[in-house]
């Protein structure tokens, strides 16, 4: 994982623009968890259904920040 610097992010760094990502796609209150190559996401059960929707977008944008999986983790938040 790159960033634009050339550098290797750290893993709070990661999670801070993960959560930000789900924030701008209006997924507020969601839990970011960084396991490797491998991104954990839960969700509000009241932002379930648009994270579904968002699908797309939100793996987009989580891997261009530089993970490989995206995880939705079905336990509430």
């Amino acid at each position: 994982m790159v960033s634009n610097t050339g550098q290797t992010p750290n893993v709070d760094e990661l999670i801070e623009l993960a959560e930000r990502n789900l924030i701008e796609l209006g997924i507020k209150g969601a839990s970011v968890s960084h396991h490797g190559a491998i991104v954990r996401i839960q969700v509000p059960e009241s932002d379930f259904n648009r994270t579904i929707q968002l699908r797309e977008s939100i793996v987009n944008r989580l891997k261009a920040i530089g993970y490989r999986y995206v995880a939705l983790d079905l336990n509430e938040n």
